[in-house]
């Protein structure tokens, strides 16, 4: 090792040491003595985040996981063979590494192993995947900050955007679980979106009599929705998507002034590049969208009053355009000239020349405009904010006007899809009612919600056959067409994820709506965020915070629906309470609990509710906390939902509770073993075929299920 190496080094650790040494020093004011041992720890590894961040080279960490998940499902509706407990049993590692070429530039670069107990002989060599590679900076003396590769992005609620579930008070064994199923896709639960691309954000900063000027650009290349004709094979869309979006914003005494534009299409020259098949039809989608906005806070101009007074509004239009693409038969007529004979008058024969046609037939690729909308949305939220002594209050309004024509797809597409089957998805049942009822409505919005499964499986022949006509392998369906060509793909090992979110946007036309009208965990009103298409009406929220001990929140929202003269209710109310800020010997000691309902007058005259609670104590003996958390959901349909021909949902019924241990072994580190119960049961009317060619009648049905479930795992961060 050279002289300057140890000189680099030996300046590094005295740093680390005095930055140490700094963090636990007797500290002498009074509200660092009131810190918790832990949040000095949590202080001390920020600052020493800061100064590896700060220097130049290679840097691993990431985290560990192993653990065993074991699900044991019972139901009246199951066949007499369906099996009926499911274990997962995993180590699971990702690996975060970064690297700074300058101090004002990160490579960063996060990988997965995944390794399943239970088929660990089976496996040849178990692929390493790459699910993040980002490279980000702030340069410029920090005015300009970009990414390339991997990145979140958040213009304003009606351009660029992702809709979130809204879950008051949301206990906070159930919030990790959420988060933790939402990083197997790359999500997080801010409202910024996933692209893949490059973003440049710039802030000048103080510039007179501005406080800022902002100048933003994105473009990205977004991943299209396959049209899939096997599920379970390797197959593509030739189409690329794209995305490009430009910002610009004014801030200045206490006032922002911004506009928005972004752009999501399909670039038609990339799948015209290819044949197309005599059945295809092909939707191509160009969708633009414009924005206004401005907002202002007393703040800046009146910084010694305990009351803020302010707003926000955006105003947006939109346009969007689909073309169709298909192969139609055209014919034409080939003409050629040709040499013949026709008698004379003489009884000889004399030589002509004629024009001959033939009509042949081809197939060309064609289009025509398909649709076009252009409409404009409007919401205005007024607010309050007031400190007095230790109590802080916020009261916040909404007046919120979309067209129905209106439309902005990277603001519309939530992450949350909801009908998926993740526990026991092997089970089987004893009607095809039943499965048809699974296979459309899925399992419950509390299990997608909070649970997730990871397999890393080899794939072979028998594991991806498929029926060519369905998504299910049954004997009334035929063989898939891929069979023989996936034989390829044998033992190729392939990791496997299921839960209940995704990263891909949808197209207006792919929208399902049934996905909305049946999950109970979609917001009744607004499942596509601000941004849904013909809404207007108001929304009102109050949030008390009494010293960081206590919180309050109120909700109450009232919209309308013109097209099916339909009105929206909802109103909620949460409670939390720190018992730590009460009971100084305690660590963090939280208990929160919520209630919302939501209603429609017409449509199919839905009325939903739900009930949370949860307690979260951490080191309550020692090391060892404590989590729980309920949850009950019911949504009531007055007009019964048509999902399946032969099942009509009038109400779905779920309920959850976690509750374990959870062992500090180490700095974010934690030995955790939970028990889950879960409940989810569909009232709904089916056709009963009477005896004898009698006339069929309406009866009541229910499918049910409880799952009891067993989760141990050691999570260990590096």
């Amino acid at each position: 090792m050279n002289s300057n190496m140890k000189m680099h080094l030996l300046g590094f650790s005295s740093v680390l040491l005095l930055s140490a040494a700094t963090a636990f020093a007797a500290p002498e004011q009074d509200s660092s003595a009131e810190k918790s041992v832990a949040e000095q720890q949590k202080s001390l590894l920020e600052k020493l985040d800061s100064l590896n961040d700060a220097v130049l080279g290679l840097r691993v960490n990431g985290s560990a996981k192993a653990g065993v998940l074991t699900s044991m499902a019972s139901s009246d509706q199951f066949s007499d063979n369906s099996p009926t407990q499911e274990t997962q049993a995993y180590t699971d590692v990702n690996l975060i590494l970064t690297a700074h070429p300058s101090s004002e530039t990160e490579v960063r670069v996060e990988a997965r192993l995944h390794k399943d107990w239970q088929s660990a002989y089976e496996e040849n060599n178990n692929p390493i995947i790459g699910h993040w590679f980002s490279y980000d900076g702030k340069i410029l003396d920090d005015h300009l900050a970009f990414n390339l590769g991997y990145m979140r992005v958040g213009y304003t609620p009606y351009t660029l955007y992702t809709p979130q579930p809204n879950l008051l008070q949301e206990p906070e064994i159930f919030a990790q679980a959420r988060a933790e199923a939402m990083s197997k896709r790359n999500l997080d639960t801010t409202s910024r979106r996933l692209l893949h691309g490059l973003n440049i954000d710039y802030h000048s900063g103080n510039l007179g009599v501005v406080d800022d000027l902002h100048l933003q650009a994105t473009g990205a290349r977004l991943r299209n929705i396959s049209k899939k004709n096997d599920q379970a094979f390797f197959d593509f869309d030739w189409t690329d998507r794209y995305l490009y979006g430009v910002r610009l914003g004014v801030d200045a005494y206490g006032a922002h002034v911004g506009a928005n534009f972004v752009n999501v299409f399909d670039r038609e020259l990339s799948f015209l590049a290819h044949d197309l098949d005599l059945s295809d039809s092909v939707v191509f989608d160009d969708n633009k969208v414009f924005s206004g906005e401005l907002s202002f806070n007393t703040k800046k101009i009146l910084p010694d009053l305990p009351v803020v007074i302010g707003f926000d509004a955006e105003y947006a239009m939109s346009w969007w355009n689909a073309d169709l693409y298909y192969s139609a038969e055209k014919t034409y007529s080939d003409y050629s000239l040709k040499k013949g004979l026709v008698p004379n008058a003489d009884g000889g024969l004399d030589s002509i020349a004629y024009v001959s046609s033939i009509t042949k037939a081809t197939h060309k690729t064609v289009s025509e405009n398909f649709l076009d909308d252009n409409g404009s949305a409007l919401y205005v939220e007024p607010y309050v904010q007031a400190k007095f002594s230790d109590l802080a209050v916020e009261l916040r309004g909404r007046y919120l006007q979309n067209d129905a024509k209106f439309w902005s797809e990277l603001a519309s597409a939530s992450n949350f899809s909801g009908n998926t089957v993740i526990l026991n998805a092997n089970a089987l049942y004893s009607d095809s009612v039943y499965s048809n009822l699974v296979s459309t409505f899925g399992m419950s919005s509390l299990e997608n919600l909070y649970f997730q499964v990871y397999n890393s499986n080899p794939l072979n022949v028998t594991n991806l056959i498929t029926s060519a006509k369905a998504n299910v392998l049954s004997s009334e369906n035929d063989e898939s067409g891929y069979l023989y060509s996936r034989v390829y793909n044998n033992y190729k090992n392939a990791h496997f994820y299921r839960n209940g979110y995704i990263a891909d946007t949808k197209k207006r036309l792919e929208l399902d709506e049934a996905l909305n009208l049946m999950n109970v965990s979609v917001d009744m009103a607004l499942p596509y965020g601000l941004a849904t298409p013909d809404r207007k009406g108001f929304a009102a929220s109050l949030d008390l915070d009494w010293n960081g001990a206590v919180v309050v929140n109120g909700r109450f929202a009232r919209y309308n629906w013109d097209a099916a003269d339909d009105v929206f209710m909802e109103y909620a109310a949460g409670l939390g309470v720190r018992i730590d800020q009460f009971v100084s010997a305690l660590d963090k000691a939280l208990i929160q609990g919520s209630y919302a309902h939501a209603e429609e007058d017409n449509y199919f005259k839905r009325k939903s509710d739900r009930i949370m609670a949860g307690v979260t104590f951490d080191n309550l003996v020692g090391p060892v906390g404590i989590l729980a958390g309920f949850e009950k959901v019911s949504m009531e349909y007055g007009n019964p939902l048509m999902l399946t021909e032969t099942a009509a949902i009038t109400k779905t019924e779920e309920m959850l509770l976690r509750v374990g241990p959870r062992i500090k072994i180490a700095p974010a580190s934690y030995l955790s073993v939970q028990y889950g119960l879960l409940t989810d049961k569909v009232s709904f009317n089916r056709m009963s075929v009477g005896e004898n060619g009698s006339i069929p009648s309406v009866i009541s049905d229910e499918f049910s299920i409880d799952k009891n479930v067993i989760m141990a795992d050691v999570t260990v961060t590096f």
